[in-house]
């Protein structure tokens, strides 16, 4: 057993997690290209080729494949910008970023915790928006001061369209765009219930679902135009990515009400603390007398580790008398140390512990006060709901 000292180190480039490749860092925090992210791309490429091809027909193939790809790049540069936007000023806000990943849809960020007020959660939600219209406007001021032949131009109105168009698109009312998290806060910064705030926002979502439904399909056919089979597709496509995470949105907010009553001391196991020193027989001895109890192991008054019963009962009896705590016993992460007891906030803390072992270690100031399994917490939380 090993005892960690601190949060695990960034994952190097090239190794592959959860969310997709790790590209690299800013920050400490990684950037993750998902896989999905590569399948965008590619349709960009199909779709870009033709019509740079139809723009500029005198140019060579070399420079219509450039043009084409810059495109790609130019995407993947403002996606990126937009959720280092995002972390950098979460970060000062006391909410650091877990990680930026770069999905089929744009992106988003994971953040280690949540923001603490209505007013930060909406600066950084308006953070993102605000780094597309500054590109926009940059691209802008490109457009009439360089000069460049046609397949510049055409970049940089590529980067003036795009920057714009994502920018306001963005600050659309509805969860889960950035717009919704900004309504979220308005509601949540009125009404103090952040709850309230996720499910006005998560309709909001489902309104603006409808409402590009209505613009791109349904009027053309009112006024007599047929929108193309590629408008049809985005339009589903997008729809349904949007309504299924309104949804998700509302969900979560069921489960931040059941969270309000949340105590982690009435779900927990009693605990022992022990020095990662100590063996079997100190064990045998301090567990006399005691009922049902987990055992943590401390270095320092630290919690470091937590007994593994099944590897404590595979030890065979002529070795009991030495072997040490830690041969039967697994490390904790930081995250497992949690502090929050009580509503939404024991639940975000029991949230973020998940990813990195079954159960949480609870402390009350310096003092080990139980252990509390995941899974009990969810059924908690589904019992609250009914």
């Amino acid at each position: 057993m090993t005892s960690p000292t601190g949060p695990a180190p960034a994952p190097r480039p090239g190794t592959r997690t959860r969310s997709g490749w790790v590209l690299g860092t800013v920050g400490g925090t990684p950037v993750v290209l998902a896989p999905s992210w590569l399948l965008i791309a590619a349709v960009l490429v199909a779709l870009y080729f033709p019509l740079v091809r139809r723009l500029v027909p005198l140019a060579s193939w070399g420079t219509v494949v450039l043009t084409t790809l810059s495109f790609v790049v130019m995407l993947f540069v403002s996606v990126l910008l937009h959720e280092l936007s995002h972390g950098l000023t979460a970060r000062r806000f006391g909410a650091p970023p877990r990680e930026y990943v770069l999905t089929f849809w744009g992106g988003h960020t994971a953040f280690d915790r949540e923001l603490p007020t209505a007013g930060s959660s909406a600066l950084v939600s308006a953070a993102g928006p605000a780094a597309n219209a500054a590109l926009a406007g940059l691209a802008w001021l490109a457009v009439h001061t360089v000069s460049g032949g046609p397949t510049v131009m055409l970049v940089l109105l590529a980067a003036l369209i795009s920057n714009a168009f994502v920018a306001a698109f963005n600050l659309l009312p509805g969860l889960p765009l950035d717009g919704g998290k900004v309504l979220e806060a308005l509601v949540w910064a009125l009404t103090g219930d952040r709850s309230r705030g996720t499910v006005v926002a998560a309709w909001g979502g489902r309104l603006v679902v409808v409402g590009v439904a209505v613009y791109f399909v349904l009027v053309p056919f009112l006024q007599g135009r047929q929108p193309s089979l590629t408008t049809v597709v985005w339009v589903a496509l997008l729809g349904s990515f949007l309504w299924t995470a309104a949804g998700q949105s509302l969900r979560a907010a069921g489960v931040q009400r059941s969270a309000r009553d949340l105590d982690l001391r009435a779900l927990a196991t009693p605990a022992l603390g022990l020095p990662a020193s100590a063996g079997l027989p100190d064990l045998h001895a301090a567990l006399a007398g005691r009922g049902e109890s987990a055992v943590v192991l401390l270095d320092g008054g630290r919690p470091v580790a937590l007994l593994d019963p099944e590897a404590l009962r595979q030890v065979p009896p002529e070795l009991r008398a030495t072997t040490p705590l830690t041969a039967v016993s697994r490390a904790l992460a930081p995250e497992q140390l949690v502090h929050d007891l009580h509503g939404a906030d024991a639940l975000a803390a029991v949230a973020r512990a998940q990813h990195h072992g079954p159960v949480v270690v609870l402390l009350d100031g310096d003092q080990v006060a139980g252990v509390v399994e995941v899974a009990r917490v969810a059924g908690y939380l589904q019992r609250a709901a009914r």
